[in-house]
Formats: C-alpha cells, sequence, structure tokens
C-alpha cells in the first residue's frame, strides 16, 4: 500500500527538477498539550523532551532542522483558569491522553464587541526563524544519534528564545522544555 498522506511521503517524493524552488516540508511540533497552558503568566512550557520522532525522520531523511519560536501566539486568547491538578485539568489530561485532543476552554473577542467571542484579540504575533541545523543521512539513525540531534534542536529552540523575548516576547516569561 503506498502512503501519501505521511511526512515520510512528502520527505522520499520526487523532486519536479533539480533546482529546489524554495519549497519546504514543514512539520510544527506543539499541539494539545501546550495549549492547556496558555493562560499560564509565568512560563512558556513546551513539551520536547519526549518527542522525537520528528528528529528520527530528519535523521533518516537527511533534512535539516529549522527552530522557529511564534512570540504573542497565547495572546491571542484567553483561557479559564486550568491549573494543574484541578478537576477540569484533570479532565482536559483525560481528553487528551485518551482521545489525543483536548478542549482548552478560551474565548476572544466578539465580532461586533470587544468583551467576549471566538475571534482572536488584535494582538501582534511574531515568528522568529533561526539558522538551520544541518542534518547528515542516516537511515538506521542509533538511539544516541537521535538524542544528540535532539539536544541540539532544543539548545538552538532555547538560544532563539532568549535572544528574541526580549524584543519581540515577554522578558518576564520563561521558556521551559519539559
Amino acid at each position: 500500500m503506498k502512503r501519501t498522506r505521511d511526512v515520510d511521503a512528502i520527505l522520499t517524493a520526487p523532486k519536479p527538477s533539480s533546482k529546489p524552488k524554495g519549497t519546504a516540508a514543514v512539520l510544527v511540533v506543539g499541539g494539545a498539550s501546550e495549549a492547556l497552558n496558555v493562560g499560564d503568566k509565568k512560563r512558556v512550557k513546551l513539551y520536547l523532551i519526549r518527542r522525537k520522532g520528528f528528529i528520527k525522520l530528519a535523521l533518516e531523511h537527511g533534512t535539516d532542522l529549522v527552530p522557529v519560536f511564534g512570540f504573542g501566539e497565547s495572546n491571542a486568547y484567553e483561557q479559564l483558569p486550568n491549573p494543574e491538578g484541578s478537576l477540569t485539568r484533570r479532565v482536559q489530561n483525560w481528553l487528551e491522553k485518551n482521545l489525543t485532543f483536548t478542549l482548552p476552554l478560551f474565548y476572544g473577542r466578539g465580532v461586533f464587541q470587544y468583551s467576549y467571542g471566538i475571534v482572536p484579540h488584535r494582538r501582534p504575533i511574531t515568528v522568529v526563524v533561526g539558522s538551520p541545523i544541518n542534518v547528515p543521512k542516516n537511515a538506521n539513525p542509533s538511539n544516541e544519534d537521535v538524542a544528540a540531534l535532539h539536544a541540539k534542536y532544543i539548545a538552538a529552540l532555547q538560544a532563539l528564545y532568549d535572544k528574541y523575548n526580549p524584543v519581540y516576547g515577554n522578558p518576564d516569561l520563561e521558556l521551559v522544555v519539559a
């Protein structure tokens, strides 16, 4: 059976010409776990420690990794309080674990009024792009190869955050990689 809709298929697809046309396969790391922490006003929490599949794919295909961070994403909406350990958070965590998605309780502004609604707040979001991390092709990467590149990626992401957070973010917010 031919796989046509997964990252592996995209990375192995034949190129239309020998010269690249400025296209890239993009995989955004993050998701439901990060969405539950939007209301945290002291830290930005990224769950990357156990997410290594994208690193292994990059090694298998020799695809460079580019650290990217979006400042202001968590300001687009407000989130109802859901501190860790609360009933709300336990239900959200159960949904994420058992159904692979969760329901963050968020609100933005309205279309004709600005008190509440589902339209995002008018707040800037600035995306910064770091330097590519060169990844040599390795058809069978070892766990050590994956761990080394994973550490390098996290360090590059942390450096990108540290450099641009005072300019585009909130200097009081700490980046926590869990």
